[in-house]
């Protein structure tokens, strides 16, 4: 066998793949292995799997690439004969030729379940032709439906063989067998495909000339449905059927397009209705709107069920956008018209678009209601009194036959506004385990928490409980330890991989003791091992993991450390429970999201002042960072009562405004910490000796200044991002750096151990009172616009979220966060900031102004339309309350008076907005260079209304 392999490693990697080499040297190879029984056949897949990959090494690092196509080529086809279905993972490799030279020699039991495995990524490369080859052949017993539709579309593809040529397309190829129309075809109306990009590409064939006419398969289904090749009412049902199936957005959006390429008639519709209407559920908004236009065709005809349609079309009010409302409003146009005792319902129906913030569509219900609408009617008057306050002011001035009279604000005085709220109420705390049975139960469901304090207190609760656990309590904790043992084998999330590795350190602790016959544990353990060392080898290079211990543990792919300061937190709660050491840990929260209540930290320090006891400077520092800053007079009297020499001076520091630092200084990460708590814009000069401050204070303080974006430097340029922090620059201070404060792992952080919110909510949970410095670390990397992934936008809202339940005020980087934010493309994240800024400005946490100046230097840059930003406010922050308006009102002063001189796009709308507020206001627009600057854009013929009527308020 060791002669085998080496002459297939031999042959492999000289092999030249020509029609020759693969008859005189591929194919005698493949069937002296035939000759050997499978079992001896597999010993070979290891080699197989270690020659897929060309390794490098250079510089320190490795890594991997793929083999040559003929290498590979020789590889599949000896892997078709040693492998089975799972590990047949080269099938792409073995063309279609190949496959029917081997397939005389060797048929694998396997092979009709794998090609009709349409979810894996290995599979064969063959075409619907080719698979219908091997049933004519009798090689595969059927083929799945899910995968005629994955191999359909391409049917009328023709590839050309040149590189650069073009690849030219047929549709009469769907008529070469007849069970392809007769049965086949449906399959793409049930099953996802790509059938879109296949028209896409047959198409723009069409356009080029490559084809003399439309050979995409909608054309062509459009074609046989005329002549006589397919059921045209079938095809139309089943088209109208595929909105239901759950498909994607882009599939969805094709069958809309597919609709109207068939060009249904007037009768077709009639007898249609039903099914169309249905669709109006349908969360996706192409396929409504096409629905509404083709409704929109036969409104003035006889057959049309107009009652139907406005009891279904209510529901389109909530969701729809404004081109949607624009055709229900076309529909009503042409209801009432043939149908006058419809007027009342319509005009009552059309009120709910006075809840669209966008005055254009309000005016078009006013003018609908204003034409068709009876004065006298009671009911429409009540109708129209109850959306009376949603009402522009222009509204007002259509309906005043209605005699609607402008809403005066009577808003409640907000109760909340300027009260400052109490950081540990009796709604949040968080609950300890009571007793060893809710500290199993909690430690059962360690990875299926969502919150992190719920992941710390079982943390600090093992501390606790684990003297009283014995052998029994071991074996029901012994899934967990199996899920943890999971997750480090196959789990790929560093926070996760991090409290599982912590886990298994602590069930070491048991294994040592354990003492049975059979050692169960430590068979774990060594199968653990076992595992992971298998993974390696098959996997390779970027897979090379080892199991570690919690000492060595470090994130996969990345040297960034913003979870080392977490890891020696917990290798702190293994020493104290390997020592029998049951101190309490000093950071576990007390009140939620992550706040230690002021007189609970000092009692817990007292503790380890009365056994002479140093605590964990991570643990102390981290416990300083979330120590609620309230009720510090009673906190303040705690600490002399309980603590005395450095304890005590540091707690006063801390607590007491007036208080300065005091000598000894035995513990400084804690009083750094403390300084950056206390008055993070402050250089204390008594730290600046101290071994652990080597970095400059605004990068511990997250005080950054941030630049104006640079210009475009090519056209296609889209994702810019709002904050380039030069990280690379302090890879040199990564060996001076001391390496002893949190916010010095924040620095040189890199975005690959923060791209997902299920370990971003334990990082800002480590600096409630001030997470400057990771809110910057965050704007770096994930605001950007343009088209940002899909973990950006969770991270930004995990943020923004997160910012919602801190009470520190909002400094520069958090503001900067929130003002971009509302810019963002993502329609979560701009409700976010949305709340963020009512909840903010209500408790004095933000500086309005500030966000104003920042917005306006963010439009400056271009870097996201105006308009993204005065749709939310219409959704989200105007008419709160008398208060918020009046919030509003100066944020929009000051933004737009910050705006370019030359009017930018979306600026007529936000001007309309500001008028808007101002009227409801009983104000008038008072700053000088706001004036100023309307007189300018005044000579705009677009914005001179707009700009005339702020002038004459």
């Amino acid at each position: 066998m060791e002669e085998l392999k080496k002459e297939l490693e031999k042959l492999s990697k000289a092999y030249v793949d020509t029609p020759e080499n693969e008859e005189k040297i591929l194919i005698p190879f493949v069937k002296r292995l035939l000759e050997l029984p499978m079992k001896e056949r597999r010993k070979l897949l290891p080699v197989i799997r270690d020659l897929q990959w060309i390794k490098s090494k250079f510089a320190g690092f490795s890594s991997e690439t793929t083999c040559s196509a003929a290498r590979a080529h020789f590889l599949s086809a000896v892997q078709f004969v040693c492998a089975n279905k799972r590990e047949m993972d080269m099938a792409y490799h073995v063309k279609f030729d190949m496959l029917c030279k081997l397939l005389p020699l060797y048929y694998p039991t396997w092979l009709t379940d794998f090609i009709n495995d349409d979810k894996t990524w290995f599979n064969f490369d063959l075409n619907y032709e080719q698979l219908m080859q091997l049933m004519d052949m009798g090689y595969l017993k059927e083929i799945a439906p899910s995968r005629i539709a994955h191999v359909l579309p391409w049917i009328t593809r023709i590839r050309n063989k040149e590189p650069k040529g073009n690849d030219t397309f047929n549709s009469e190829l769907l008529l070469k067998r007849d069970i392809t129309l007769k049965e086949h075809i449906w399959t793409i109306f049930e099953y996802e495909s790509s059938i879109g990009y296949q028209d896409d590409c047959a198409k723009e064939a069409y356009k080029k000339g490559v084809t003399a006419r439309d050979e995409s398969i909608s054309a062509a289904l459009y074609r046989f449905s005329l002549d006589g090749h397919l059921d045209r009412e079938r095809l139309l049902k089943a088209t109208l059927a595929t909105f239901h199936r759950s498909f994607k957005k882009d599939m969805a959006g094709w069958f809309a397009g597919f609709f109207e390429t068939l060009q249904p008639t007037t009768g077709e519709l009639l007898s249609l209705q039903e099914e169309m209407m249905q669709i109006f559920t349908s969360s996706y908004t192409k396929p409504v709107n096409v629905m509404l236009q083709q409704l929109k065709n036969i409104a003035s005809e006889e057959g049309f069920r107009y009652q139907e349609f406005i009891e279904r079309a209510t529901t389109l009010f909530f969701s729809s956008p404004k081109n949607s409302l624009l055709t229900i409003y076309a529909l009503f146009e042409k209801i009432v018209a043939q149908h006058p005792e419809m007027k009342e319902p319509c005009c009552i129906i059309l009120c709910q678009l006075f809840l669209k913030k966008d005055e254009s569509l309000q005016k078009k219900a006013a003018n609908f209601i204003s034409k068709y609408g009876d004065a006298s009617s009671s009911n429409l008057q009540e109708t129209l009194q109850s959306y009376q306050p949603e009402m522009f002011q222009s509204v007002y001035v259509i309906l005043s036959s209605f005699k609607p009279q402008p809403a005066e604000e009577a808003h409640e005085p907000d109760a909340s506004v300027g009260e400052t709220v109490r950081i540990c109420r009796e709604d949040n705390p968080i609950p300890f385990p009571a007793n060893k049975e809710d500290f199993l139960f909690q430690l059962s469901r360690l990875f299926d928490m969502e919150e992190s304090w719920e992941i710390e207190t079982t943390i600090a609760a093992i501390i606790a409980f684990h003297p009283q656990l014995d052998k029994e309590d071991l074996n029901r904790m012994e899934p967990v330890f199996q899920r943890a043992a999971t997750i480090v084998a196959n789990g790929w999330e560093p926070y996760e991989d991090l409290l599982a590795t912590f886990l298994l350190e602590y069930q070491r602790l048991w294994a040592q003791k354990d003492t049975s016959n059979t050692g169960i544990l430590r068979n774990m353990f060594t199968r653990l091992e076992e595992r992971l060392k298998g993974v390696d080898e098959n996997r390779g290079a970027y897979d090379e993991r080892s199991f570690k211990r919690l000492a060595d543990w470090k994130p996969g792919y990345s040297n960034a450390t913003c979870f080392t300061p977490i890891k020696q937190l917990w290798l702190n709660v293994i020493r104290k429970i390997k020592g029998g050491n049951a101190f309490p840990l000093l950071s576990t929260p007390t009140h939620t999201p992550a706040y230690v209540q002021a007189t609970e930290l000092i009692r817990r320090l007292a503790v380890y002042q009365k056994a002479g006891t140093k605590p964990c400077p991570w643990d102390f520092q981290l416990a300083i960072a979330r120590c609620a800053m309230e009720d510090k007079e009673e906190a303040i009297a705690t600490a002399r009562q309980l603590l005395q020499d450095e304890y005590l001076h540091l707690s006063l520091f801390l607590l007491d405004e007036n208080t300065l630092t005091e000598p000894p200084y035995n513990h400084p990460t804690a009083w750094v910490a403390a300084g950056l708590v206390k008055a993070p814009e402050t250089e204390f000069e008594a730290f600046k000796s101290f071994a652990c401050n080597t970095l400059p204070h605004n990068y511990l303080a997250g005080d950054y200044e941030w630049k104006e974006v640079k210009p475009k430097e090519k056209s296609y340029e889209t994702d810019r991002r709002l904050l380039q922090l030069e990280f690379y620059k302090w890879h040199t201070y990564a060996e001076c750096n001391s390496h002893q404060l949190w916010q010095e792992h924040l620095i040189i952080n890199s975005k690959y151990n923060m791209d997902d919110s299920r370990y971003m909510e334990p990082l800002l949970c480590c600096f409630p009172n001030r997470p400057e410095p990771l809110i910057a670390q965050i704007i770096t990397c994930y605001m950007t616009f343009g088209t940002p992934q899909e973990d950006s936008k969770r991270t930004l809202a995990c943020t923004l979220r997160m910012l919602l339940s801190f009470h520190c005020p909002l400094k520069e980087m958090s503001l900067l966060l929130l003002s971009g934010s509302l810019l963002f493309v993502d329609k979560t994240v701009r409700s976010y900031a949305a709340e963020l800024w009512i909840e903010g400005v209500s408790t004095g946490r933000i500086n309005n102004h500030q966000v104003g100046e920042i917005l306006a230097r963010l439009i400056q840059m271009e870097l996201a339309p105006l308009k993204r930003f005065t749709t939310q406010v219409y959704e989200s922050m105007y008419k709160r309350s008398t208060f918020h308006n009046q919030q509003l009102e100066a944020l929009l002063t000051e933004f737009i008076g910050g705006l370019p001189d030359k009017p930018v796009t979306g600026l007529k709308q936000l001007l309309e907005l500001y008028l808007e507020l101002l009227t409801i206001n009983h104000s008038k627009v008072t700053d000088e260079q706001l004036l100023q600057r309307l007189q300018e854009w005044g000579t705009n013929s677009n914005l001179k209304k707009v700009t005339t009527s702020l002038n004459n308020l």
